[in-house]
């Protein structure tokens, strides 16, 4: 600065001339006045740009410079104390709209609005799609929350001195986005992110100082040294301030590790973890876009002199600031809230959608359990009739071979007629009871049609009981009938649920402990629809893991030779014959063993429809 007067200090002319380091601003006015009395400099920088002198002779000021401070320092400052990037008004009223794919197709373009829409609790790694982001209200809570606490400006992206800015990462967001369509595995919205935010640090030094973004893109030796030179000008280049912002703002991890790796070696990039397909889609779209001089030296490689801009046949956007704008911080608040409401209304859908999707998945496991133990019964059928008849015909050979031998056990042994009668006995008793399995297993695997007939549910149970008292005798095992109405007349087979009972209560005779007891009954009171018998017993019960096998057949839980295993089978198969069922009753913890019988209770007027 030079100051310069007449040869008597009166009507002293002033010729002042600042300079910013990367050359000329001339529309700041750091001189204010002259103090000619005390022959001193005023100035509203004064404490930090200059100092001056008194008068070195007469007629004559001289001035001599201060130390200049670290204008980059100040810059960079600037630059992280921003707290967001404002969208424009017009970005945020779109966003308080229904989230519809078409909001953000107008809104991507406006890297305030994208960078809204990306900022997550730090606490949140999930990766939602762009449509997802935008149905939650979290967002336009955010944008409320800094509207009401103003320090930014929106930034004018059409201003001359950052749009050549914004349109290198317009076109960096489209390359990015049309190189992701041809790959595998990489969203195109993902895409379109990373290229728009890969020159973060640029669009905060816009937000920031604009000044400063237009200065360090002007000096000339930025096309050779892009790092050195915004270092020189910002104190830390573009992937220092895009990597402390992107932390700051809370941004996602996958943007996080591209734009902070671009400026890597390929190898190097890959130790940093970043999303390889994005990688790939952000350096391609630089590398075209450095051919034509607007990489911005996002990869510290030298590049062509910038150009203005890529064309883009796209119409004009008005950037008007949302703190200027009335009634926007409303719109916001409505807008989130319509957002909760509708959030409300789709949880509600997604559970009734969620049990509807159970409830078919039940129905699914069960049907695949009855198609398979039908295919079992298939199989067992056709076993038991070819068994019955490949075994019954040497069976009744052997069984009428020994008793004919001891029919004339006295006239073929006569010296031993003890011995040859209890073997003979013991053939005929063998051959008995394999019959008598044969029989069971076809009486499971081919039960005969029902044929329902009116009886008394009590004087069943009663005849039941009495015919197994010389199975339970020997036992030591009582018997014991429940206090059952007087009548309850029941539609069913009345031999198949008496085979049924027989089946449940020898299952109880055998499973109590001698000295024990045995019990069957009703099950009062009695409902209109079905009816219920239970079948208790002393002992302690089916483990929790013989439970599921216990209706196959011949799983028994009992010792080796102590039951054929096709009691509760034979029972549960001719109780469904008849509509019913048979289940382990597990109500009641700590309590006897108790199987549940179940027929349906069918009124006098549809049984006489059913005959």
């Amino acid at each position: 600065m030079r100051v310069v007067g007449d040869g008597g200090g009166r009507d002293a002319r002033l010729e002042a001339r600042t300079h910013w380091r990367a050359g000329s601003v001339s529309d700041r006015s750091w001189i204010s006045a002259i103090d000619r009395n005390s022959g001193r400099l005023r100035s509203r920088l004064a404490n930090e740009l200059i100092e001056t002198t008194d008068f070195s002779k007469e007629g004559a000021i001289t001035v001599r410079e201060r130390a200049e401070p670290d204008r980059s320092a100040s810059v960079a400052e600037a630059v992280l104390r921003l707290v967001w990037l404002p969208p424009s008004a017009a970005s945020l009223t779109v966003l308080a709209r229904p989230p519809l794919p078409v909001v953000w197709s107008t809104v991507r373009d406006d890297p305030g609005a994208v960078l809204l829409l990306l900022r997550r609790p730090s606490s949140d790694s999930s990766r939602p799609s762009f449509l997802t982001r935008m149905q939650d209200p979290a967002f336009l809570d955010e944008a409320v929350r800094l509207l009401d606490s103003p320090g930014e400006e929106a930034v004018d992206w059409d201003a001359p001195a950052v749009r050549p800015i914004y349109q290198t990462a317009l076109s960096l967001a489209t390359l990015a986005r049309d190189y992701a369509v041809k790959t595998v595995g990489c969203d195109p919205d993902e895409a379109w992110a990373c290229g728009l935010l890969a020159p973060l640090g640029w669009l905060g030094v816009c937000a920031a100082v604009p000044a400063a973004a237009a200065a360090c893109l002007a000096d000339p030796e930025f096309a050779r040294r892009p790092a050195r030179t915004q270092r020189r000008h910002w104190s830390l280049d573009q992937s220092a301030l895009a990597r402390r912002l992107a932390r700051r703002w809370r941004l996602p991890e996958w943007l996080r590790t591209v734009i902070g790796c671009l400026h890597l070696p390929a190898e190097l990039a890959r130790t940093f973890g970043p999303d390889l397909a994005l990688l790939r889609c952000v350096r391609h779209a630089v590398e075209q876009t450095r051919d034509v001089g607007l990489a911005l030296g996002l990869n510290d490689g030298p590049t062509k002199a910038c150009c203005s801009a890529i064309q883009r046949d796209e119409p004009v956007k008005v950037w008007r600031s949302p703190y200027q704008t009335p009634l926007l911080r409303d719109l916001l608040v409505l807008g989130a809230e319509n957002r909760r409401l509708s959030e409300v209304a789709h949880s509600t859908f997604l559970e009734r959608e969620i049990d509807e999707l159970h409830q078919a998945v039940e129905e699914q496991t069960s049907a695949e359990d009855a198609r398979l133990r039908a295919g079992k019964l298939a199989a067992l059928a056709e076993f038991a009739a070819g068994a019955g008849h490949e075994i019954n015909n040497p069976l009744a050979v052997i069984s009428g071979q020994a008793q004919y031998l001891l029919a004339h056990a006295n006239d073929w042994f006569p010296g031993e007629s003890e011995r040859p009668r209890k073997a003979l006995h013991t053939i005929i008793g063998q051959t008995h009871r394999i019959h008598g399995l044969l029989r069971n297993l076809m009486l499971f695997a081919r039960p005969a049609t029902p044929r329902p007939v009116w009886f008394d549910l009590p004087s069943l149970l009663a005849e039941t009981a009495s015919s197994l008292g010389e199975l339970a005798e020997p036992r030591g095992v009582r018997i014991e009938v429940g206090r059952n109405p007087d009548r309850l007349a029941v539609f069913a087979d009345v031999e198949q649920v008496r085979i049924a009972l027989t089946c449940l209560i020898r299952n109880a005779i055998e499973a109590a402990p001698a000295e024990s007891w045995a019990r069957v009954g009703v099950v009062e009171p009695v409902s209109d629809t079905v009816i219920e018998v239970a079948v208790e017993d002393g002992g302690s019960g089916p483990d929790p893991a013989q439970r599921p096998a216990l209706f196959d057949p011949f799983y028994s839980g009992r010792a080796a030779g102590r039951g054929l295993g096709l009691g509760l089978p034979v029972a549960w198969r001719l109780t469904r014959q008849q509509g019913g069922d048979v289940r382990l009753d597990t109500t009641r913890p700590g309590g006897p063993t108790r199987f549940i019988l179940s027929l349906p209770r069918i009124p006098p007027l549809e049984a006489e429809r059913a005959a």
